[in-house]
């Protein structure tokens, strides 16, 4: 972000995964300011690191395609090796709530959410949905007392439809397998299962 320049009053968490890149690429096209935010998680999924990488990736690509002093970036890290969380969003939730409630995040009014129109199993309008929008809206007012608009600018694309349409200098930057080995995609989680045959389509 540029001196003088309007605070962001929207924040992205960027994991490092196709669907917050998109969003990120979305907002950079249109020329509006964006706070991210990129949480290092250790988990038992074991992607820390190729996320973290992505992540920084990412960032470089959108500063070099029309995003310089459009992000306002910001780290941290958790640690769930030894516990768990029964669904990441929650932390995510935390997070967000804050940043808004620290003083640089104080013109947050709006959280982006990444979801693609089949990223529960039900849909849009599932119980896990419905789950993951009470947590961000209760956490984050618990936390900063005040309650997020919710934007989601991709719920009505499918995961396939995300990956065919991002550019392919990006795409190939972002992270997607949710329990890697040895660095490599497991070809078996859900997310493989979607973008697997979205990226052999795309390549056809």
């Amino acid at each position: 972000m540029t001196q003088g320049q309007t605070p962001p009053d929207t924040l992205l968490l960027l994991s490092g995964g196709i669907d917050s890149a998109y969003c990120l690429w979305q907002r950079v096209k249109a020329g509006l300011v964006t706070r991210t935010h990129h949480v290092s998680l250790a988990d038992h999924e074991g992607r820390q690191a190729v996320e973290d990488r992505a992540a920084q990736r990412i960032l470089a690509w959108m500063r070099s395609n029309g995003g310089d002093g459009l992000i306002e970036h910001s780290t941290s890290a958790m640690d769930f090796r030894t516990m768990w969380i029964p669904k990441n969003f929650h932390a995510w939730a935390y997070w967000a709530g804050v940043i808004m409630a620290s003083p640089s995040g104080r013109s947050i009014t709006t959280v982006i959410l990444p979801r693609h129109a089949d990223a529960f199993r039900g849909g849009v309008n599932s119980p896990g949905a419905r789950a993951s929008d009470a947590a961000y809206r209760g956490h984050i007012k618990l936390l900063c007392g005040r309650e997020p608009k919710l934007s989601l600018p991709m719920v009505h694309l499918t995961k396939a439809q995300v990956v065919a349409e991002m550019p392919e200098s990006l795409l190939r930057l972002c992270w997607y397998c949710r329990r890697p080995r040895g660095g490599q995609p497991c070809h078996k989680c859900m997310t493989c299962r979607q973008v697997d045959p979205a990226l052999a389509a795309r390549r056809r």
